[in-house]
């Protein structure tokens, strides 16, 4: 009987601490004339900060919930000729100043103040004496792998490896799909068509092929995925596969003699081929969680989910934007790819020196 009994409380103990733990919550409270408002909910936490002059200042934090409710303890505030931020203190996490200039928010970065200074990371100029320079800012969980003509550079914490695929140089690489930790792309040493996918693990570095069934040409794009489906359109012979990369079989589900589909509202309809030839539609079934929207115009904004009315102008310039993972964001410019995120503001990734001239398709991340 003792024995059950222990078990039953040490299985309540387990289903309160799994509740705790899993569960969200919103707390609003007051600091000097501050109001604040903090809300978690799965692994993000979300501050927005209120003024005694209706400003709105926000920022967020990606960490696991605490055994206690996560609250500012402090509010610092930093006053410039043509500025004012303010500087949120949270016990044991880092932060960063929250700045309105010309009466938007914007990012502490962009400002060029000495009373900034001390919370900027600044990177040393590299001098580019190489055609290709790694900056080792990755961390052990990013993988950044660029087309380099016969396969890719892959980039992962402080190291990077030349993985050489094809015996033939292949400067456009618009037929490359990336699906999680693999890339797919055509087996570019087959000429005018082809009718194998080679598959490149960018964590592993291990390589393998795909045979496929059909001759298809290299007028053709990649129209999407769904799941572990990939989908491509043959221009020249009018044919839509889907390829199941977990089952590693092609099949055709659009064609003159079929019809074609396409896939809208989580499943597939009826279309004209026109989408396809034309108007070249694409589609997946990744939808994004991102808790932001980036807005551009005279310049690079990012506006909070949580708020849509918060909007922080994070660049001067419009940026392209490769890929958003949290708070952070890779982006190209000219021939160099960034990584940027509020705490440490644009760090580089890596220069290449004609990445400028041909970027499309070069560059897939992985990040576990």
């Amino acid at each position: 009987m003792k024995k059950a009994l222990i078990i039953v409380l040490n299985i309540l103990i387990l289903v309160v601490l799994l509740k705790y733990f899993l569960s969200s919550y919103n707390i609003s409270y007051n600091i000097k004339e501050y109001t604040i408002k903090t809300t978690y909910n799965k692994k993000y936490y979300y501050f927005e900060i209120k003024d005694k002059k209706n400003n709105i200042y926000s920022f967020d934090i990606y960490d696991n919930r605490k055994l206690y409710k996560i609250k500012i303890s402090k509010i610092e505030k930093i006053v410039g000729e043509d500025f004012e931020c303010i500087y949120p203190v949270v016990n044991d996490f880092k932060t960063y100043p929250l700045c309105y200039k010309e009466n938007i928010l914007v990012d502490y970065n962009l400002i060029d103040s000495p009373l900034l200074s001390k919370y900027k990371n600044v990177e040393k100029n590299n001098e580019k004496d190489n055609d290709f320079i790694y900056f080792n800012s990755l961390d052990s969980n990013t993988y950044v792998a660029l087309w380099n003509y016969k396969g890719y550079t892959i980039m992962n914490g402080k190291s990077y490896n030349k993985i050489e695929l094809f015996k033939n140089d292949k400067y456009n690489n618009d037929l490359s799909y990336q699906l999680n930790n693999n890339i797919y792309m055509p087996n570019y040493d087959m000429e005018h068509e082809f009718n194998e996918l080679v598959v490149l693990n960018i964590e592993t570095l291990i390589n393998k092929t795909i045979k496929l069934e059909y001759n298809i040409d290299y007028d053709s794009y990649i129209v999407g995925s769904i799941k572990q489906k990939i989908y491509l359109f043959d221009n020249k012979h009018s044919i839509l596969y889907e390829i199941d990369t977990k089952k590693e079989k092609i099949k055709i589900i659009g064609s003159n003699q079929k019809g074609y589909v396409m896939y809208k509202n989580d499943k597939f309809i009826s279309c004209s081929k026109t989408l396809y030839t034309v108007k070249k539609i694409k589609y997946n079934d990744i939808s994004s969680n991102s808790n932001y929207k980036y807005l551009f115009g005279d310049g690079t904004y990012k506006q909070y989910e949580s708020n849509s009315k918060v909007k922080t102008k994070i660049f001067d310039n419009e940026i392209n934007i490769l890929k958003q993972y949290k708070d952070e964001i890779y982006y190209l410019d000219k021939d160099t790819l960034y990584l940027y995120n509020p705490l440490n503001g644009s760090k580089k990734v890596f220069y290449n020196y004609e990445l400028e001239f041909n970027s499309n398709n070069t560059i897939f991340i992985y990040i576990k």
